[in-house]
């Protein structure tokens, strides 16, 4: 684990001297679910080559005690059209028999509405998350669909961004997993530095 917050540390400082087209994205959220709480912070770069070809990494860690989990994947994202980007994320992961993950995203937008679903493989923990949503200024309504350990959960999301010069966003979900029929909370807090490329969650 400290391995990858070390990871993680390094990500950071590097993204951040990247020239000006580069984008990384600092989010911190909270899961309470079934009783538990669980802090998450997680770390998404991307890094143009062309104007259909990124290079792309998502680093994520919870810190939850005596279970806490980890990764970090790199890859490749593209861009066919404007509004569509598809990709391809690969990784190592700590805390689990399989060390190797993979993450296929995709990015869809135009105009108002924005989608994004990201899926993860690998060992236990398999991972899904899609969000769709209309933009109005500072505030974004939508929905999330997300697979989380063993928590199958949809419901509304609402995001809210404030300080124009470097936006800071503020989020919350009301979730309900059907399979466990309970609710669940999703909220948290991040900022995105560099240009307004539609990043992963």
């Amino acid at each position: 684990m400290k391995k990858l917050l070390l990871f993680l540390l390094t990500g950071l400082v590097l993204s951040s001297l990247l020239n000006a087209q580069a984008i990384f994205k600092i989010n911190q959220y909270n899961i309470y679910y079934n009783k538990g709480f669980m802090p998450v912070a997680t770390l998404f770069c991307n890094y143009p080559v062309s104007s259909k070809l990124s290079v792309t990494s998502y680093f994520y860690i919870n810190a939850v005690q005596k279970t806490g989990w980890g990764e970090g994947l790199a890859g490749v994202t593209y861009t066919p059209v404007p509004g569509i980007s598809v990709g391809l994320l690969g990784g190592l992961q700590s805390n689990e028999q399989q060390v190797f993950r993979i993450s296929p995203i995709v990015l869809l937008n135009k105009n108002h509405f924005s989608f994004f679903g990201a899926f993860e493989f690998g060992g236990a923990r398999y991972r899904w998350d899609c969000m769709g949503f209309y933009s109005l200024k500072s505030l974004k309504l939508g929905a999330e669909l997300i697979r989380y350990y063993q928590m199958y959960a949809a419901g509304p999301r609402v995001e809210f961004s404030f300080i124009k010069k470097q936006p800071v966003t503020i989020f919350y979900s009301a979730l309900w997993d059907w399979k466990g029929s309970k609710l669940a909370s999703m909220f948290g807090i991040y900022s995105t530095f560099g240009n307004r490329w539609k990043e992963k969650g």
